[in-house]
């Protein structure tokens, strides 16, 4: 009876929080980092959220670049394939394609999407 008991409470299936990427840096797209990135993200869907910052709220606004080489920064406009900033009072999403070659994060959070 005991035995029977344990093995309901060891059955369920743990859930994990999604994951996220940021809030600052440069990301290489898929699989590992060249030297121009400090980490790497996968393709995929991203919720995008501005950064926490602390009181007074006055952070800079977040932005996030998507870029088709390196460097992947503003002051490599030819490298930009596409920029959208983050918005304080709502989420927004980005879609990181495997063609993209690395993203800049910039005062953002992203996280998986569902």
């Amino acid at each position: 009876m005991i035995g029977a008991l344990l093995a309901g409470v060891c059955v369920g299936t743990a859930h994990a929080d999604p994951v996220s990427y940021g809030s600052n840096g440069v990301f290489a797209v898929g699989d590992g980092p060249p030297g121009w990135a400090t980490a790497s993200i996968p393709p995929g869907r991203y919720r995008v959220d501005q950064s926490p910052s602390m009181y007074p709220y006055l952070s800079p606004p977040g932005f996030w670049l998507r870029c088709n080489n390196f460097p992947c920064a503003g002051n490599f406009p030819g490298h930009i394939i596409a920029r959208g900033d983050a918005m304080r009072d709502q989420s927004t999403f980005v879609d990181i394609l495997p063609t993209d070659v690395a993203v800049s994060l910039n005062n953002v959070t992203l996280t998986v999407a569902g």
